[in-house]
């Protein structure tokens, strides 16, 4: 019975006069409907106790009228079902416990029923306890009929729970006696209380005594998880720990409870829980809770300064780990004593590890709230060694980069031809988006450090360089200069390795063997990149000309009596086939209306073009020679004797084919050439040699 049709029985018993259905909805926060269908469940609720139903008064509302008698056994049987009931931070530690522990997956509507909520209830549940364990690095994750998961590294699970539960319970008991606790008897459904008795004679078996119950009960505690965890095929994956104390003690115990509970971990299990057991004899760390304090900063910085830095401290969490949690635990005991430790390298440390400082000293204050101190700029480049060192080992997974935006008022064409040249030639620059003319205000959205911009902007909050959008080796010069102007904007980021340059440096190894790519072999070739986990970036393989203009888009010699009737012609073979719709060619004439002659990008030479959501359908080009040539009202390159037509249906599949037009443009012999064949095949030949 839900919560709601419990107070509407409560509210019944406990009033002598008629209640209208109205009035019972409003109290209850529910509808008409809702009221109806709870006073039927009442009903057979009360029928199984063999008491009649709730009389309805005509023009009045409903009465539960019972005797003295019959009011006893309704409560005595509310009480029961009440001492089922769970508050909310009872079922989210329920909720928490059955995704850690149990093998049934969880199912949110068969969790609703349980606990006799309602479903906006349990989303409210769910919102709280994914913030709970958020600060963990820990997320929850649905995967539709397989239900609910948690999403993170396992280390930082285990460390999640164990601190949780801590919370919650304090410490397992170590008596025979359970405590009549609504938590510990939740625990206890997932961690069963045999498997914990029989740890614990393994621990007294195997164990030296330990005046220490605490450490003992923590041993005993994590010792139930790490067992769990296993059962259910989660483990830890990756560790550099090795333990210092006493190992055989370790070792006999952790083969001890292999044996008794019939499993074999893995070789990084048994390190994993050597190293939990050391790291909890921490004399100097007063309980469990500081324990998991010192875990759970560690674990929470590598992600803050990960995070700040965009170093990719995660890829050596464990190795870190070690180290950092080790000092965080004597770091808690220094700053609760009041004991100051100097660095005598503190100057030297900041100096050269300045980013990685910063992001440190950011996270400070959470450090700062566990301990109860202010912490010293020595305890904080302590940390900040830690952080050195794996970067050492990262260093050449490391590289510097340039995080940079694009506008264009010539249209996106260009402006991708530009951020495509800009990669080609100047690798450190990572182009973040390509803006056109009205969304220039949209800079400040983009994480960008630095402005590329083809004409002049009203922009002051970043560094701006006014750039032609087909760059020369004198724009290089100017490109170099401004990037080492704005040095301290590099970032640091991580050189993933991406297999697209070995891709295509295969490719051309095959044609220039003699052999060809065609569609079979190019698929083959993927697939056996796919197969050896290598990533091709597809924005980096595009088509060539040849492989979209074919000779039915191909019309030479054609008069026309002006611009608009050139690019309307260029772009017919196109609408034909149903490449472009006719809007397409309206919205290439009013961009040239609007902008002005920019599409005439050469001698003698004009690319039309509009933006993909203007018409286009797929990647296409056409080509029309002019006979005679004529004036788009570009002096210096008029007058226009060879016209392309480019419909582009993304950012990035047109691009090799715009690098073969740049090479046409500074090649005017050929395009005198081309504009003297006299037939389609010979102006194919030629355009494509």
């Amino acid at each position: 019975m839900k919560k709601r049709i419990v107070d509407v029985l409560h509210r019944l018993l406990v009033t002598d006069y008629p209640l209208s259905i109205e009035q019972l909805a409003e109290e209850t926060a529910a509808s008409g409907r809702t009221i109806r269908n709870d006073l039927n469940e009442i009903n057979t609720f009360l029928a199984d106790l063999h008491i009649g139903p709730i009389q309805t008064l005509r023009g009045k509302g409903i009465l539960l009228k019972l005797t003295s008698k019959q009011q006893a056994i309704v409560w005595q049987a509310l009480q029961a079902q009440q001492s089922e009931y769970m508050t909310r931070e009872e079922r989210s530690f329920d909720l928490l416990l059955h995704l850690t522990f149990s093998k049934e997956i969880l199912v949110l509507n068969k969790k609703e029923e349980a606990y006799q909520i309602s479903k906006s209830s349990m989303d409210e549940d769910m919102r709280r306890l994914r913030a709970d364990i958020n600060k963990y690095g820990i997320e929850i994750i649905s995967l539709g009929k397989k239900g609910l998961r948690l999403n993170g590294s396992e280390r930082a699970i285990r460390t999640m729970i164990f601190d949780i539960i801590n919370q919650r319970i304090g410490r397992l008991p170590l008596d025979k006696q359970t405590p009549d606790l609504v938590f510990t008897k939740l625990l206890y459904r997932y961690l069963p209380q045999k498997a914990i008795k029989q740890i614990q004679q393994v621990m007294q078996a195997v164990l030296p005594p330990n005046q220490n119950e605490l450490y003992s009960s923590q041993i005993l505690f994590f010792t139930a998880i790490w067992l769990m965890r296993i059962r259910m095929k989660e483990f830890i994956t990756r560790m550099n720990w090795s333990t210092s104390s006493n190992p055989l003690q370790g070792s006999a115990y952790i083969q001890a409870i292999a044996e008794t509970f019939s499993i074999e971990p893995p070789e990084i299990e048994v390190n994993y829980l050597s190293f939990i057991i050391e790291s909890l004899n921490f004399k100097d760390l007063s309980n469990s809770i500081e324990w998991a304090h010192a875990q759970l900063l560690s674990l929470q910085l590598i992600q803050f300064v990960e995070c700040q830095t965009k170093i990719p401290f995660s890829k050596k969490e464990e190795e870190l780990l070690e180290g950092l949690y080790k000092h965080m635990a004597a770091l808690i005991v220094r700053a609760k004593s009041g004991i100051q430790v100097p660095n005598p390298i503190k100057e030297t440390v900041r100096k050269n590890y300045g980013q990685i400082y910063q992001a440190v000293k950011g996270f400070a204050p959470t450090i700062e709230e566990i301990v109860g101190q202010p912490l010293s700029e020595d305890e904080l480049t302590f940390l900040v060694i830690h952080f050195s060192t794996a970067l050492s080992s990262l260093n050449h997974e490391i590289i510097t980069i340039y995080k940079a935006v694009v506008v264009c008022n010539h249209g996106m064409a260009t402006g991708n031809l530009l951020a495509a040249s800009l990669k080609e030639k100047f690798p450190e620059v990572e182009v973040a988006a390509v803006l056109n003319s009205q969304e220039v205000n949209l800079i400040t959205k983009f994480d960008v450090d630095l402005v590329f911009s083809t004409y002049e902007i009203d922009y002051r909050e970043k560094p701006v360089l006014l750039i032609p959008p087909i760059i020369n080796e004198e724009n290089h010069q100017v490109i170099r200069r401004f990037l080492k102007n704005n040095e301290q904007f590099k970032r640091i980021a991580f050189d993933q390795k991406n297999a697209t340059l070995f891709f295509n440096q295969l490719l051309t190894v095959i044609e220039e063997s003699g052999g060809t790519v065609d569609a079979a072999a190019y698929r083959k070739l993927t697939h056996l990149f796919e197969q050896n986990q290598l990533a091709i970036n597809a924005r980096e393989i595009q088509p060539m000309l040849k492989d979209v203009l074919s000779a039915s888009h191909i019309q030479l010699n054609v008069p026309v009596q002006n611009w608009e009737e050139a690019i309307e012609r260029s772009a017919q073979p196109l609408v034909k086939e149903q490449i472009i719709e006719k809007r397409y060619i309206e919205a290439m004439v009013a961009a040239v209306e609007e902008y002005g002659p920019y599409i005439v990008i050469g001698k003698h030479l004009a690319l039309a073009h509009a933006r993909p959501e203007d018409g286009a359908q797929q990647l296409g080009v056409s080509v029309l020679t002019l006979a005679p040539p004529v004036a788009f009202g570009n002096p210096e390159m008029d007058p226009v004797k060879i016209i392309f037509c480019l419909a582009a249906v993304d950012s990035y599949s047109h691009l090799a084919i715009m690098k073969e037009l740049i090479e046409l443009i500074n090649d005017e012999e050929k395009v005198t050439q081309l504009l003297a064949c006299s037939t389609i095949e010979a102006f194919q030949s030629l355009l494509f040699s």
